[in-house]
């Protein structure tokens, strides 16, 4: 009996780490898949989850003279892997535009 569970403990350790295995992701292979229009989900879908570097949203003056913040309507995400950075510009929740830095 103790054959067996050793057995089966060594199959789903095997099956687990192929699993692990497959979960790892070529970011040049998948980021060349986001296209225009696609949301943060599907994105992340494909390159896993991204870092937000959008930068902040500054301060304009209203008509009034009234100084107030604006909300950044772009939002930008990298990801990084090796020596390369991937750059995904959305506006409005899609992606408007996607750009890689290095190798």
């Amino acid at each position: 009996m103790n054959h067996l569970r050793t057995t089966v403990a060594a199959a789903i350790t095997c099956l687990c780490l192929s699993f692990a295995a497959c979960e790892q992701k070529d970011l040049g292979v998948e980021f060349n898949k986001v296209t225009n229009g696609m949301t943060l989900s599907q994105v992340e879908n494909l390159l896993g989850s991204g870092t937000d570097d959008t930068s902040s949203a500054g301060y304009g003056v209203s008509t009034g003279g009234v100084l107030d913040s604006k909300a950044a309507a772009e939002k930008t995400y990298i990801w990084k892997e090796s020596t390369t950075t991937y750059q995904v510009v959305f506006k409005d929740g899609k992606v408007v535009q996607k750009s890689k830095a290095g190798q």
